[in-house]
């Protein structure tokens, strides 16, 4: 079962879309002014219609890559996609629900949002 971690913020590229890894960590301790990382306002549970788009595989792991319909892109670690395929209907690649997002080691993905979660048990 998916847990959010108690994130209040994550990394976003400047187009809003959520990074599976900061792309702009420090190098050698320091950033460059133009490069800081861009981090969401904070990490509220959202509703969204998702259709799966890819499923590339990281250093160590694959993962899954879903979109919204404006557009912008979210990754989903495997074992979260286990939870969706249990408690949501997925029709030809799109399902519904309510999301945030979630850290598991240096890496940040898509999650069902626990209400969603309660609510199927």
């Amino acid at each position: 079962m998916a847990a959010t971690n108690g994130l209040d913020r994550y990394p976003v590229d400047d187009h809003g879309n959520l990074e599976h890894y900061p792309s702009r960590i420090p190098v050698w301790g320091r950033l460059r002014p133009e490069q800081d990382q861009a981090w969401s306002e904070g990490n509220e549970p959202f509703a969204a219609t998702l259709t799966l788009v890819t499923g590339p595989r990281g250093r160590t792991t694959p993962y899954f890559v879903w979109r919204d319909t404006a557009g912008l892109t979210y990754p989903m670690f495997m074992t979260d996609l286990l939870d969706v395929l249990m408690c949501k209907l997925v029709d030809r690649g799109t399902v519904s629900g309510l999301w945030q997002v979630r850290k598991r080691g240096q890496n940040y993905g898509l999650a069902l949002a626990p209400a969603e979660l309660a609510g199927a048990s």
